[in-house]
C-alpha cells in the first residue's frame, strides 16, 4: 500500500471514529433535547451511514466528503443542551 493510501487510510479512521464517539454524545444529549432536535437528528443521522461507505473507498473526494460531515455533526452537537 503506497504511503497516500495510507494516510487516506488513516485519516478516513479517525474521521469514522469521531463520527462514532460524536454519535453516541449526542444520543445521550438528544434525551434532554425536543422534539426539533430530534428530528434535525433524523434528518442527520443516515448521513452517518453514508460515511461509513465514504471510507471504503480511499479517495481525497472520500476523504473531503467525511470531513464534512463530521463538521456538521459537530455543529448539531453543539446545538444540544450539555
Amino acid at each position: 500500500m503506497s504511503h497516500i493510501t495510507s494516510e487516506l487510510k488513516s485519516d478516513l479512521n479517525k474521521s469514522l471514529e469521531s463520527l462514532q464517539t460524536l454519535r453516541d454524545e449526542i444520543r445521550v444529549r438528544l434525551h434532554l433535547a425536543g422534539m426539533d432536535a430530534k428530528d434535525a437528528w433524523d434528518k442527520l443521522e443516515p448521513r452517518l451511514l453514508d460515511a461509513e461507505k465514504l471510507a471504503e473507498d480511499v479517495s481525497e473526494a472520500s476523504r473531503n466528503a467525511l470531513r464534512e460531515i463530521v463538521e456538521k455533526v459537530k455543529e448539531f452537537r453543539s446545538s444540544l443542551p450539555s
